[in-house]
């Protein structure tokens, strides 16, 4: 059970149950000789006072009298009667007229016992004469009044269910609207805010929790646009002087004799590189400041992830390497073609980049049949990553301590690109380390249906 709405109110629910049936039972307890909710205008002076007056009906007129007395007694209140002598012998015959309960006897006489459970009670008393009698009164089965009682308590226990539902869902609505926003906020909707009137109006401690998540979310917000910001103009600032320095050194190269060859071949590899760095920062830039998915077309990615393997195959064989392509059923998905090519190739890139030689890259396109999902499985034979740093690694310029020579490492930008690639379409991408060793990359993506 994780809802915690759910938990609250099954709690509410039981404590109130509880509490309802505790009272009830501890009343009948506590007072066993209370008359039941089928007499509820008949008390015990009643009884006594109709004990009396059945004695002296008797000893005025005798049996008929008597009995035209306790026919009028049940017709008006329902009770039936019997008067007895000291033998236990009945004064007026009446076919419901009870019996005598065998204790009784053992009573004083003027005292009442009630038996609730026996569902009776009766009295001793002399008469005028100097007789002993006993009048007993048999309780009447539940009717209406029990009905009644028994949707008493249940119109309890639904009071208090409606009561614990609404303290519940005063409780853990906003935590739900706390959490939509989070979630909105994680996956890069950077303008999500708590609005809901109800949640930034309450004084107690999830409405300060509600501003101080506003507050929080935008001073991210602000810091995640400057930085993008900084990194957009820095590199806009960078590519006109890279620019011009190509332009110097092509120059150079035609003016300068063979002595400068070697030097001039090396700064126009740097000057290649440093381009390179600024489309992957701008790329990222880019990536980073949008919030919905790119424009979708329906693209076969079976036949894209066999086309990006045949050509990492083709450029690993020049480093002595291999990739090889295991798996790849048929599967289709919406998105942008060119954005997804490039997160796959990156991938892949990464992989062949620290396989060591004589090693193949291994590739497999696994689809997930319980859910329209598809994995994209790559695995190199290389050193892996430290279990702490897998978690970073899909950060702008990470690097992993082994892999910080530059002639080997890159800039640590083409995984993060990969990154918010999948993200903007709806996917994930995993990083573990393998048991026979190497890194193991998993790029999931959601399928469509096929075409027709």
């Amino acid at each position: 059970m994780k809802s915690l709405f759910l938990k609250m109110f099954l709690w509410f629910c039981a404590a109130t149950t509880l509490v309802t049936c505790v009272t009830v039972v501890g009343y009948e307890l506590a007072n066993p000789d209370q008359l039941p909710f089928t007499w509820p205008r008949v008390g015990k002076g009643a009884i006594v006072s109709a004990a009396r007056v059945a004695v002296e009906t008797y000893e005025r007129g005798g049996p008929s009298p008597l009995a035209k007395y306790l026919a009028a007694l049940e017709q008006d209140t329902g009770l039936k009667a019997g008067l007895f002598d000291s033998s236990s012998h009945a004064l007026a015959r009446r076919p419901s007229s009870p019996s005598p309960p065998d204790d009784l006897a053992a009573n004083p006489a003027g005292q009442l016992v009630i038996r609730v459970r026996g569902r009776f009670a009766g009295i001793r008393l002399h008469g005028s004469v100097g007789g002993l009698y006993a009048f007993v009164v048999t309780i009447p089965p539940r009717g209406a009044t029990g009905f009644w009682s028994r949707w008493f308590i249940f119109s309890l226990i639904l009071t208090g269910a409606v009561l614990c539902y609404l303290l519940a869902r005063y409780v853990t609505a906003p935590v739900v609207h706390l959490r939509r926003v989070a979630f909105r906020f994680s996956r890069g909707e950077l303008g999500a805010r708590i609005t809901h009137p109800n949640v930034l109006r309450r004084q107690d401690e999830i409405g300060a929790l509600a501003g101080d998540f506003n507050r929080m979310a935008e001073r991210i917000e602000s810091l995640m646009n400057a930085q993008q910001r900084l990194i957009a103009d820095v590199s806009h600032e960078l590519r006109s002087p890279i620019t011009r320095l190509s332009l110097a050194l092509g120059l150079v190269r035609q003016r300068k004799g063979g002595d400068a060859t070697a030097p001039l071949a090396r700064m126009e590899r740097e000057v290649e590189r440093l381009n390179t760095l600024i489309d992957q920062l701008l790329t990222l830039s880019r990536l980073e400041s949008v919030a919905k998915p790119p424009p979708m077309e329906m693209l076969d990615l079976s036949a894209l992830v066999t086309e990006i393997s045949a050509d990492a195959n083709f450029e690993a064989a020049s480093m002595n390497r291999g990739v090889q392509l295991l798996e790849c059923p048929t599967c289709f998905m919406a998105g942008s073609r060119d954005l997804i090519r490039s997160a796959v190739e990156n991938v892949v890139r990464n992989a062949v980049k620290y396989t060591p030689p004589n090693t193949d890259v291994l590739i497999r396109l696994v689809r997930v049949n319980e859910e329209p999902m598809a994995t994209i499985i790559v695995q190199d034979h290389g050193p892996g990553a430290p279990p702490q740093a897998l978690a970073h690694i899909f950060e702008p310029f990470y690097r992993i301590d082994d892999a910080r020579d530059r002639g080997t490492g890159g800039a640590g930008l083409g995984l993060a690109i990969s990154h918010q690639i999948v993200r903007l379409h709806q996917g994930s991408l995993q990083a573990l380390n393998r048991e026979a060793g190497g890194l193991e990359l998993r790029v999931t993506l959601p399928l469509t249906d096929p075409p027709n």
